[in-house]
């Protein structure tokens, strides 16, 4: 095993080498717009003396928008301090496989990235300072307050459940993402709906207007099939009782007049759903929608890119919050939004240079460049390219969130109630036989 660490972080030695070497190139000339050491971007009109290496492992691949975006940051860092070197090894998704036996072998990485804080706590290193600093490009605000407030919130609920103080910033949320309905604008059109549903009684009136216009109103497959149940639930009882739902499956509001609701509300629904989605395996559910075969998809905003090659350039977008559950616990604005927090190790060797790389990643010139790459920026005024485009009305209108599965989750959940959920939106068996196996399954967990 000890061996098999080493030949792993040998290699990513290596390829820091490369990407490190490759940010310097390409930092030659100041990045478009910025002007070295102007109040603007920063620089020595901040006073600040840093020099030395900042070494980032980051989640995010070569070439994806986020990448460039970082890589900008990069390139405008080291340009304002020539000092300084930026070195960035593009790991991917599975850099958290990495980074913590990286951390443990005394590998030098002062930023952190990941979709969630980790449990291990002690990593994270009190960057309130800087976020109280100005804002790059927005010097009227401080970096904090140039961030969506939703993020902020998100962040404070993120570093709450990682157990770190929520006073305080150990992190700051970038690329943000926000789940809802992408809808096919063309195929609503068609059906005669005029306004997206606020309501899921509207919600139900538009798919019966799809379907008695021979359009399939919903598709899925089996990655993100929770999200239309657990949405419902969330919303009927709230975040409280979803939390302890979550931490017991003997939790009495597994046995409510509710939960039999959100199972009678998805077999109302199931004959809307494509009859493609209880075989489709991830991503057939997103290329069923990208091909105009259905109406309505739920997911993050993150989606689009995923389907771009099959939607095109011209498909019709459009976006609108998962709807209000009528009588429900928690109102409209409650949204699954979140971002990546982005972090510096408490036990990194240039902790100043490595806060202000992150301050430069969280300017508005970066976050509109983002923009423009096609990615989701963080910052106040910015706005969301393209097919994203109306995923900032829901982001504005958000004043509590969730994660991505509306924090619904346990081995109960994932084991019994996604499955039996499942079953009752394909037609595979009836609300009232998927709560009898809920309630006969539940003293087993």
């Amino acid at each position: 095993m000890k061996k098999i660490l080493a030949l792993c972080l040998a290699l990513t030695m290596a390829l820091a080498v490369f990407a490190g070497c490759s940010g310097a190139a390409s930092s030659s000339a100041p990045a478009a717009g910025s002007a070295s050491g102007s109040a603007s971007t920063g620089g020595s009109a901040t006073g600040k003396q840093l020099s030395g290496k900042v070494v980032y492992w980051s989640m995010y691949n070569e070439g994806e928008p986020e990448a460039m975006a970082i890589q900008k940051a990069a390139d405008m860092f080291m340009e304002d301090y020539p000092d300084c070197e930026v070195e960035i090894q593009w790991i991917g998704r599975s850099n958290q496989d990495i980074t913590g036996p990286a951390l443990e072998g005394g590998e030098q990485l002062d930023i952190l990235d990941n979709f969630s804080y980790d449990k291990s706590t002690d990593r994270y290193l009190d960057i309130t300072d800087m976020m109280n600093e100005p804002a790059l490009g927005q010097e009227d605000m401080t970096v904090a307050e140039s961030i969506l407030p939703v993020l902020n919130l998100a962040n404070a609920q993120g570093q709450e459940k990682a157990g770190l103080e929520t006073d305080k910033y150990y992190g700051v949320q970038m690329f943000p993402w926000v789940v809802g309905f992408f809808y096919n604008k063309d195929l609503f059109q068609q059906a005669g709906i005029t306004e997206t549903p606020e309501t899921w009684t509207e919600f139900m009136e538009a798919c019966q207007k799809l379907k008695d216009a021979g359009i399939n109103a919903v598709t899925c497959d089996d990655a993100y099939m929770t999200l239309i149940p657990n949405n419902y639930l969330a919303r009927l009882v709230g975040s409280d009782t979803i939390a302890a739902m979550s931490a017991s499956a003997s939790d009495p509001a597994w046995q409510s007049e509710e939960v039999k609701q959100a199972f009678a509300a998805m077999e109302t629904l199931s004959p809307f759903m494509s009859p493609q989605t209880a075989t489709n395996k991830y991503p057939a559910g997103q290329q069923e929608f990208a091909l105009g075969e259905a109406a309505m998809y739920l997911n993050a905003s993150w989606m689009p890119s995923e389907v771009a090659d099959t939607a095109g350039e011209d498909f019709p977008w459009g976006f609108f919050a998962f709807p209000q559950v009528e009588d429900g616990a928690e109102g409209s604005g409650y949204v699954s939004v979140g971002g990546v927090p982005l972090a510096v190790y408490s036990g990194s060797p240039n902790p100043e240079a490595a806060k202000e790389f992150l301050r430069y990643v969280a300017s508005k010139e970066v976050q509109d460049y983002l923009a423009e790459q096609g990615g989701a920026p963080a910052t106040v005024g910015s706005e969301w390219p393209g097919a994203r485009a109306e995923c900032t009305d829901v982001i504005a209108a958000a004043d509590k969130v969730a994660s991505l599965n509306c924090d619904l989750s346990s081995e109960f959940v994932s084991a019994v109630f996604t499955m039996e959920m499942n079953k009752v939106l394909t037609q595979q068996t009836t609300a009232d036989k998927a709560v009898s196996t809920l309630t006969g399954e539940a003293s087993k967990y």
